[in-house]
């Protein structure tokens, strides 16, 4: 899970940490002594404050805030609880003072004088209905209009970690379509290779995805690009080549399995269906896709879950998509969309593939 900072209302960055996951926002606690190299998160109460004002501006709802410290996880969660159904209608400072007053009494040491007690805990904050990360992290102050609106303020590097796989696609294709308006100016020295084979410039497509992620719009000064940088390694993940101005476009290879090179000989449609499911941009557009929905990747076929058996860091390699949609029945020209195909594992991915050679050789 990422960390990322808080910005107050100019953009600029305070010390405090916060992690956005689905329908939460966890606060980091304050930590060390004041003063000392070990100290941290020291601004907590400032960007408590900002949180508390900017959710009660904004059209999200709170459900429910929870002292998620190491000491109080042992404890019911309704004893953990400092924010309920009554607490709606009251200001933002008075809740301030009403949730620091709480989670003081919360797991408090039992030699603490009643009345004191830790009001920096961390904290989990969980919001109604059913608001995007990039809802909620704009609550810690990343796409603030004073600040995203200044073309030559640099966004903080660690928001861009929220672009994914599925937003690099989305921008390639719109760019590859009919292209949105952008500032953003030809690449000097890099293009972003498409799965079709034409070139984009790589600031532009992380651009317009980074556009998409935050909902406002992100502009040539809000990042850099070049080797190395955010942009080029979110491209870089999404399965897109980035290839220097003066080098050949690669040529279109065979499949590598000795039995799929003989399946498309004389079958044009069939070298179309494994051409699209090699398409790294849209395979791993849908696995970002798929992740977003369903928390985790499973075979489709036979609900086979990698990671229950090897971890997260791997489950990754586990699954492979499939275009589901039968191609000999439709245009060879047809656009592919997400919803065209599935996350399989490799076993099942081998036997649709097997079936589909049978049916197409007794057609």
């Amino acid at each position: 899970m990422t960390i990322l900072q808080f910005h107050d209302d100019s953009g600029t960055p305070i010390d405090a940490r916060f992690e956005a996951r689905p329908r939460e926002l966890i606060l980091h606690s304050r930590g060390g002594a004041s003063g000392s190299p070990a100290a941290r998160n020291t601004e907590y109460g400032a960007a408590m404050r900002l949180l508390l004002k900017r959710i009660a501006r904004s059209h999200l709802t709170l459900h429910g805030v929870w002292v998620d410290s190491i000491p109080a996880r042992d404890l019911p969660v309704e004893q953990r609880r400092i924010y309920f159904p009554a607490d709606a209608t009251t200001s933002p400072d008075q809740l301030f003072t009403t949730l620091s007053e709480r989670m003081a009494s919360v797991a408090r040491h039992p030699s603490a004088t009643k009345g004191r007690g830790n009001r920096t805990k961390r904290l989990r904050i969980a919001f109604a209905g059913d608001p995007t990360d990039e809802e909620i992290v704009r609550l810690a102050g990343w796409g603030e209009t004073d600040a995203a609106s200044i073309p030559g303020a640099p966004l903080p590097p660690p928001a861009f970690d929220l672009v994914t796989a599925q937003h690099i696609w989305n921008a390639v294709r719109r760019l590859s379509s009919r292209p949105p308006r952008h500032t953003f100016g030809e690449s000097t020295g890099y293009d972003v290779l498409t799965d079709d084979g034409s070139r984009l410039a790589p600031k532009v497509v992380f651009g317009i995805a980074a556009t998409e992620a935050f909902g406002f719009e992100v502009g040539p000064g809000h990042f850099k690009g070049g080797p190395g940088t955010r942009c080029f390694n979110a491209i870089d993940r999404a399965g897109f080549s980035i290839l220097p101005k003066r080098a050949k476009t690669p040529t279109d290879r065979p499949p590598t399995d000795p039995e799929e090179r003989k399946w498309v000989e004389g079958q044009p449609r069939l070298k179309t269906h494994l051409s699209r499911e090699r398409a790294s941009g849209l395979a791993r557009a849908k696995k970002a896709a798929f992740l977003r929905l369903h928390k985790q990747l499973y075979c489709e076929e036979c609900g086979f879950r990698p990671e229950k058996h090897y971890g997260s860091d791997v489950a990754d390699a586990c699954i492979e998509v499939h275009h589901k949609a039968p191609l000999h029945e439709r245009s060879t020209h047809a656009e592919t969309t997400l919803n065209d195909l599935s996350c399989v594992c490799a076993n099942c991915h081998r036997i649709i593939h097997r079936r589909l050679k049978i049916q197409l050789e007794q057609r």
